[in-house]
């Protein structure tokens, strides 16, 4: 997993990068999660908690029908990164974000395809 970090590090974009605007205010709003966290079940409740009140104080941007996931532990080992990029490859999913400990994941039909992935 040591390479597969080192290609995330070298990859991995800071917020100040970022073109699109909802992905810098979710960066934001959402992901500083990351650096406050004791331990994963603080660290995942809080990052689900800040995801869920980032999509409901953006009505214009988030339809009932759009669905966002966290998904855990995607680099932990070949066969969870092989399902990520599945997972990220999926014509259904339009934006996926990948934070090395998790990846975020969208689907919004009136999204174009894009992945990122962040320092965080």
């Amino acid at each position: 997993m040591i390479i597969s970090y080192l290609k995330y590090r070298f990859h991995a974009q800071g917020k100040y990068h970022l073109h699109s605007p909802l992905v810098f205010e979710l960066y934001e709003k959402v992901l500083g999660v990351s650096r406050c966290a004791r331990n994963d079940s603080v660290f995942y409740e809080e990052l689900d908690k800040r995801l869920k009140g980032f999509v409901n104080d953006n009505p214009l941007i988030f339809k009932d029908n759009d669905v966002v996931m966290i998904v855990k532990d995607i680099h932990r080992d070949k066969r969870n990164e092989a399902d990520w990029e599945r997972l990220k490859n999926d014509e259904k999913v339009r934006l996926s974000i990948d934070c090395w400990r998790f990846g975020l994941v969208f689907i919004m039909d009136r999204l174009k395809k894009e992945h990122y992935i962040l320092k965080v």
